[in-house]
């Protein structure tokens, strides 16, 4: 990638998160170069899930490149720059498949990919936001894997279907950029770019809570070494809060 080139990273939910992402894309954009958009506002859309379709396309113009990053996800390797998977020659998107390990899997995931800020690419996210989930369900197929009824959904549909999307999009391992916890102590450890806590709240707030007592993180799940530089961070550790939450769930341990 040229030096040149204009990366945004966007990441954001409504209503707000009870994840303390934010800092965490933050110092990551700013290790590169990038700019770093947090977005926490209502948008029109009937389905939250779309909210993030709205926020990409809020500032697509502004960039040559954009990185979508769910709240939920953390990057975890700060010294390996993700746009090393960004959308080469033709392509507009990099996206990456499910865990393999998972018995519950999806064609591939949204909850982190990159797109090159072209007509193709607005004419996408333009698409998914306005497709018709209950007839895209009709049309799915068990091998596609879990239908979660969100942007994802219609993501799958108009990239196996549309032929304007066809061959337009590299489908990366997991391990690229879509790792979960289970990799940093149990299954197919590795180091991973991005950790994305998954699955229902309380089961995401479980091994959220793991991750940082197995590693000793601050909250933002940022070295120390990178988050001293940045001032009035130590408050935003919620240190009580975890302590509460530790001692009800003790028994899940």
């Amino acid at each position: 990638m040229a030096v040149s080139k204009k990366v945004g990273i966007i990441s954001g939910r409504y209503p707000l998160t009870r994840f303390n992402s934010a800092i965490n894309h933050k110092v990551y954009a700013d290790g590169f170069g990038y700019t770093y958009i947090h977005c926490n506002w209502p948008t029109q859309t009937k389905n939250p899930y779309f909210n993030k379709i709205e926020y990409l396309l809020a500032y697509i113009d502004l960039f040559d490149y954009l990185i979508w990053i769910d709240d939920d996800a953390f990057f975890y390797d700060f010294s390996k720059d993700i746009m090393q998977f960004a959308p080469t020659d033709d392509t507009f998107l990099s996206i990456c498949k499910s865990p393999s390990f998972k018995e519950l899997k999806t064609y591939l995931s949204s909850g982190q990919f990159i797109v090159k800020c072209n007509t193709l690419a607005k004419q996408f996210l333009n698409e998914v936001k306005v497709q018709n989930l209950n007839q895209i369900k009709k049309w799915w197929e068990p091998s596609l894997g879990y239908f979660t009824r969100g942007d994802q959904d219609a993501m799958v549909y108009l990239l196996l279907t549309n032929r304007d999307y066809k061959d337009m999009f590299t489908l990366y391992d997991y391990k690229c950029f879509n790792s979960r916890f289970e990799n940093l102590f149990e299954q197919d450890v590795h180091t991973p770019l991005i950790l994305h806590f998954t699955g229902k709240p309380e089961i995401k707030w479980k091994t959220y809570l793991k991750t940082r007592k197995h590693t000793g993180l601050h909250s933002s799940l940022v070295p120390e070494t990178l988050l001293k530089k940045y001032n009035n961070t130590s408050g935003s550790n919620n240190k009580g809060a975890v302590r509460s939450f530790l001692k009800r769930i003790k028994g899940w341990f």
